[in-house]
């Protein structure tokens, strides 16, 4: 039997995505991790233009979260931000991706796993310090904005 043969009759590996739960649970890494979760199934899927659009949109608001932030009470609590990128990361995977059951059905797809989540969770928690306070801080440097 020639390579070719073998690689031929061989089945490809499932494509791994998140589900629902998993993207909502990932948005433990700010507006970053929603991004990055939504991004990533996407991509599992082959659908590159709902990707950019998750990009595009996700830049938006960031750049609308650092306009806002230093317009907002000090005191305000950030509970009701979380709570709405939750809902709308897990309201976007269910509706324009798999959900949990359709992913469990599929040959083609199987789950990552939960430990990837919280993985790039944290690593996206980071990157939304960074994306977030890195032009703040900038912003307190130059002497524009002076947190009370």
């Amino acid at each position: 039997m020639t390579s070719g043969e073998y690689n031929a009759s061989r089945k490809e590996a499932p494509v791994r995505i998140y589900s629902p739960r998993q993207v909502a649970c990932g948005t433990i890494g700010g507006p970053v991790g929603l991004m990055y979760f939504l991004m990533a199934n996407f991509d599992a899927l082959g659908q590159p233009s709902r990707k950019n659009r998750v990009l595009n949109l996700g830049i938006l608001f960031i750049l609308a979260l650092i306009i806002i932030l230093p317009l907002l009470p000090e005191n305000l609590p950030s509970a009701p931000f979380t709570v709405a990128y939750i809902i709308t990361a897990h309201q976007v995977a269910e509706r324009y991706q798999m959900n949990k059951q359709q992913i469990k059905a599929s040959e083609d797809y199987e789950f990552h796993s939960n430990w990837r989540v919280l993985g790039f969770g944290l690593l996206c928690l980071v990157g939304s310090v960074i994306a977030i306070m890195g032009p703040l801080m900038l912003l307190v440097m130059a002497g524009i904005w002076v947190p009370a």
